[in-house]
């Protein structure tokens, strides 16, 4: 008879610990606007740098750039001039960036000036830690 008592409390901790805290898609309460940069190789980028701002609603959107080595790699292609757009989202649970011609970002905010996650471009996935820079310049 005790194993039925144990199952019962067992649950009842479980639904307990999982009703604590906002619901993981929520925004996250930090916000990572700013400038951020990792010096880990990405491909054939390095030296990955970009300026985001975060809306409250957990969107993220801002610029990125980047140096390149060798010119003009097979993938991704058309590198020429390595920047562009950054769009995703910022939620409780995690940092979801698309750098338009590069590749994707999915990580965390470890804190307010590291976000750590894998960096997906051309079917690779690498290991990226993208340290806070300062905030963004004025306008």
């Amino acid at each position: 008879m005790k194993l039925p008592w144990r199952l019962f409390r067992s649950l009842l901790v479980i639904a307990g610990v999982a009703s604590c805290g906002p619901p993981l898609t929520d925004p996250s309460s930090l916000d990572i606007s700013g400038r951020w940069a990792t010096t880990d190789a990405i491909g054939p980028l390095s030296a990955v740098d970009m300026n985001i701002t975060q809306l409250r609603d957990g969107t993220v959107s801002g610029q990125w750039s980047a140096k390149v080595f060798p010119p003009n790699p097979p993938c991704p292609p058309e590198l020429g001039n390595p920047t562009g757009p950054v769009i995703g989202t910022h939620t409780v649970l995690e940092v979801r960036l698309a750098f338009l011609g590069a590749g994707d970002f999915d990580g965390q905010a470890i804190d307010s000036k590291t976000l750590r996650g894998s960096f997906n471009s051309c079917d690779n996935t690498y290991a990226v830690i993208f340290l806070f820079a300062g905030p963004l310049p004025p306008p």
